[in-house]
């Protein structure tokens, strides 16, 4: 695994040149760059430079596109950082080398930077024109230096890059001449200028070989972690800084002559945001430290102060503090000791409510260092909160945390972290929305929030408008310990929880310094003995099977304070449930985790459920084989409601199909025989996937042109389609988007009648095909040759509806009767029969209420009175009997 170190230095853009004869002793002409002739001797001892064999440096003249990579070449080898695998390579890349007209003495070292990646085939055309070299610029150079120490260094966006002509750096070149700079491998001139397309010189590329020769023989120990800090009043402040090569530094830092940054030097920081643990970076100008990078992400204000908010009132001696987290109004007595800071720099308490009188229209957001105290009050002993050191900055807006309780468009209302205060903002024009670290729109989060339990970070302007609303189903965390654990053991030396399967052991090395709370409908404070006696169950009648707790730290990170309480009264005690729902559309599920559409979290699944835990509507069978083929699939949409433990793993899951286009491979429909096939449709999808669903017993098509039985037909098989569900995941609608049963037919319709051995449709005359599938509402008669028998009837009229192949045959039939005479029989069911002169018929009526009524008929024994007689039937648009 390569070694990465990101660090942070101050120096000069610097280079070197192809070995040749003289040596620096022998120099004549490094007088005219005396700024860097110490340093074209130093590189000439070291190898990595000679000069010319008339005894002249040229410290003036451009380096050329392939001298620099010769040196490039040069320096890894001299410091051991070649890619061996990127060695002898010129055959690779011979021919390309040739059609750009490479130099043949600068051929293999430019094919081993192609290979090592230190140069890309893009930056070829830039070496030679029409055959002769061309010198390099200051940025190009940098890249490849740049290109080369990426293997040890970190590289990133570069915007902390704050040269004067930084418009004028390419965005390529950027993150190197950002990395170089961190390094100090290269700075800006005496103007501030870096001059990214001036060329290069033999004496800057001298000093830039220099310096990175000593950085990468020596690997410099610039990077380190803070092992003390001692702040003397806000003036200044001993540092200590254990080096990572073990060496340690002694610093003593003041706003006045040291600067501190962020890890990628985009803004700068207070000494004060220094703490103890922090990753830092240091700049050295020769001996001298000038800067510090801090590398770890920055820490929340929650870590570096103990108490956090918006300064509510400052007079008589007290401060008043809404807390960031639960909206809360704490009170704070100011210690007559109390130092004040504003944007890091030491004040005055006067001074700082004169920026709140100042900025009444704004938020004065302050970190708080506080102590407890215990003592006498209206004669009563009692802790007191004291404030200590007060940090002051001004904002614009102010941002709080919190679940949930109500989502819309315009609205968003939420209970604070922490506490039962209950929080609204309206969203601003312009408020911005985040699932996670994804923008998202409002409506996105509304849907999410409808989903199940989520926790949203309001950002509020001074008009109490939301600007910025992110949302989550994971809590925000905070030192007051908002992450619940699951307490594994407790005594007086330790605690030992889990969360998330990764169990941690806390010493406690005195119980006195920690003050316990337990859960009885509120939290009471106990001492050890009785936090000991709840964990082990003495008080209680009923056994329980988990305790949680939540625990405060301190800056140092010692525990202050542990809440516990168990299973059943997690909900009531820390505003959580046990078990969380969750529901949405599936994005993916990848590594044994599912993920949302609108969510920021991925939930663990476990690897077998049974029946009663994981069911997929609308699919035969139910297995995470299934599911998770359904999530992936890009033709399905997956729709899941699932229930997850406190770990974010998912327990239980109801899952179904919302839609789903590809090739109906097969449906069989009500009247299927084979009950394993009845109601059910078989898709493939484009990735190769087949998916065996269920369909309602009469689905739905956008067409007159077919309908659920017209599907079943083999000319539908193959055929694109289109599914919609319902709320069980039973395919509700299939849409034929593109029939190869489509392809080559035609549609004709109109009465028929038997012309000889063809049927004759709307006064033109087809054959039959060998399977015709004849369909009707009318009757229940489905053979050919009932059909033929009754369009022989002369006192039958039939109307059809058929599809009509390109050899001019009839594939299938959707008849209905138009009217019918002859002898009544009788009523049976649902159904009347009528003899003609040929045989008996059978119609399909409309029910039997309605048949009795438009007879004018009182009840069914009516009908038999009409037996024998001769009657007219009259069938409604559907094709039933609805009089006679």
């Amino acid at each position: 695994m390569k070694r990465k170190m990101a660090m942070a230095l101050a120096a000069v853009l610097v280079a070197g040149s192809l070995p040749v004869t003289a040596s620096a002793a022998t120099f004549t002409d490094i007088n005219e760059v005396s700024w860097a002739s110490s340093t074209i001797q130093a590189v000439s001892d070291k190898g990595l430079i000679n000069g010319y064999e008339d005894g002249t440096f040229r410290a003036k003249n451009n380096v050329t596109y392939s001298e620099a990579m010769v040196m490039v070449y040069n320096l890894m080898s001299k410091t051991g950082n070649l890619k061996a695998s990127a060695t002898n390579t010129l055959s690779i890349y011979q021919s390309v080398l040739n059609t750009y007209k490479i130099p043949t003495w600068s051929q293999s070292t430019v094919a081993y930077g192609l290979s090592a990646q230190i140069l890309m085939a893009a930056d070829l055309p830039k070496f030679t024109t029409n055959g002769v070299s061309n010198p390099a610029t200051r940025q190009d150079v940098a890249v490849m230096f740049g290109r080369a120490l990426s293997e040890k260094y970190d590289i990133y966006a570069g915007t902390g890059v704050n040269y004067n002509d930084v418009w004028r750096i390419s965005d390529e070149a950027m993150p190197y001449v950002d990395l170089l700079t961190r390094l100090g491998i290269v700075t800006g001139d005496d103007s501030g200028n870096f001059n990214p397309t001036a060329n290069i010189t033999r004496a800057e590329m001298a000093v830039m070989m220099n310096k990175t020769y000593d950085l990468l023989s020596n690997e410099l120990a610039n990077t380190g972690e803070i092992t003390e800090i001692v702040n003397h009043d806000g003036d200044y402040y001993d540092v200590d800084v254990k080096m990572d090569n073990g060496e340690r530094n002694r610093l003593t830092l003041s706003d006045d002559n040291i600067s501190v940054y962020n890890k990628d030097g985009s803004r700068e920081l207070p000494i004060s945001s220094l703490t103890k643990g922090d990753r830092v970076s240091l700049v050295f100008d020769g001996l001298v430290i000038t800067k510090i990078y801090l590398l770890d992400e920055e820490a929340s204000a929650q870590e570096k102060y103990d108490a956090v908010g918006y300064i509510y009132s400052l007079k008589d001696g007290y401060l008043n503090l809404e807390s960031e987290n639960t909206g809360e109004t704490t009170k704070y007595k100011i210690n007559t000791n109390c130092t004040y800071y504003l944007d890091g720099k030491k004040t005055t308490e006067s001074a700082i409510k004169d920026v709140i009188d100042d900025n009444s229209d704004k938020y004065v957001y302050a970190g708080l260092y506080t102590e407890t105290k215990n003592e006498k009050v209206d004669g009563k002993r009692q802790d007191v909160l004291y404030a200590n050191a007060v940090y002051v900055t001004v904002k614009d807006e102010y941002t709080q945390t919190g679940e949930v309780t109500d989502f819309t468009s315009t609205t968003v209302s939420y209970k604070a972290s922490g506490s039962n205060a209950r929080k609204s903002a309206d969203f601003a024009s312009d408020c911005e929305f985040y699932i996670g670290d994804k923008k998202s729109s409002a409506k996105d989060l509304e849907e999410m929030a409808e989903s199940g339990t989520v926790y949203v970070k309001v950002t509020v302007n001074s008009k109490g408008k939301a600007t910025k609303v992110v949302m989550t189903e994971d809590k925000f965390t905070d030192n007051t310990a908002s992450s619940t654990y699951t307490v594994k053991g407790f005594n007086k030396d330790r605690i030992i929880v889990s969360r998330g399967g990764t169990s941690t052991t806390y010493e406690f090395g005195s119980t006195s310094d920690i003050t316990f709370y337990i859960w009885e409908g509120k939290w009471n404070e106990v001492s050890f003995k009785g936090a000991e006696s709840f964990y082990d169950g003495d008080d209680d009648e009923d056994d329980y099977d988990t305790m949680y707790a939540r625990m405060n730290f301190d800056k140092s990170g010692k525990i202050t304070a542990i809440y516990m309480a168990k299973d059943g009264d997690r909900e009531n005690a820390f505003g959580e449930a046990e078990e969380t729902e969750r529901k949405g559309t599936v994005e993916y599920i990848k590594d044994g985790k599912l993920k949302f559409k609108t969510s920021s979290t991925e939930y663990t699944l476990q690897s077998k459920y049974d029946e009663d835990s994981l069911e997929i509507g609308g699919a035969p069978t139910s297995s995470l084989t299934v599911l998770t083929r359904m999530a992936n699939c890009d033709d399905v949409t997956l729709y899941a409601e699932i229930k997850a433990d406190g770990n974010n793993k998912i327990t239980d899951i109801e899952a179904r199909l919302t839609a789903a286009e590809g090739k109906m491979i097969e449906y069989n429909g009500k009247d299927t025989s084979d009950s394993d096939k009845k109601n059910t449709l078989t898709l493939e999808t484009s990735d190769g996937s087949q998916f065996k669903l269920k369909t309602v017993s009469n689905p739905k098509t956008d067409s007159d042109d077919y309908d659920a039985e017209d599907l079943q037909t083999t000319g539908y098989r193959g055929s694109s389609v289109e599914l919609e569900f319902n709320n069980d995941g039973e395919i509700s609608k299939i849409i034929v988007t593109d029939s190869s049963y489509n392809s080559g037919t035609k549609r004709v319709k109109g009465t028929a009648s038997l012309d000889g051995s063809k049927i004759k449709i709307d006064g033109k005359s087809y054959s039959w095909d060998s399977k015709t599938y004849i369909t009707s509402s009318s009757f229940t008669y489905s053979t050919k040759d009932m059909f033929e028998r009754m369009l022989q009837d002369k006192d039958i009229e039939v109307y059809v509806e058929a599809t009509i192949s390109d050899s001019n045959k009839v594939e299938r039939i959707n008849a209905r009767v138009e009217s019918a005479e002859g002898e009544f029989v009788e009523y049976d069911s649902g159904s009347v029969v009528i003899e003609t002169d040929s045989r008996k018929w059978s119609f399909n009526t409309v029910s039997k209420n309605t048949l009795l009524k438009n007879c004018g008929l009182d009840d069914e024994k009516d009908f038999e009175k009409k037996e024998g007689k001769n009657v007219t039937l009259e069938f409604n648009s559907d094709g039933l009997v609805e009089e006679f």
